[in-house]
């Protein structure tokens, strides 16, 4: 099991990108015939030493100019 969640879920045919605790159920119940509810999913991810990290979106970056032109304030005088 270990190696599997080493891997991605797309490998095993699954539409999610990363392993959490209701994917890792429904695998387990798919591939083992084990019920084992979300709690203990996510409990046997932090005893296997795998912890939840899900990946930060991005922030477009802004346009200075247009930055400049909304501001109610006009820029400080040096």
């Amino acid at each position: 099991m270990e190696q599997a969640l080493r891997g991605s879920p797309t490998d095993f045919g699954l539409a999610a990108h990363l392993w959490d605790g209701p994917l890792l159920s429904a695998f387990l119940k798919q591939q083992m015939g084990v019920t084992l509810h979300v709690r203990q999913c996510q409990r046997l991810f932090r005893q296997m030493g795998f912890r939840l990290r899900k990946p930060r979106p991005e922030i477009a970056t802004a346009d200075p100019q247009l930055q400049a032109a909304h501001k109610k304030t006009p820029k400080a005088r040096r």
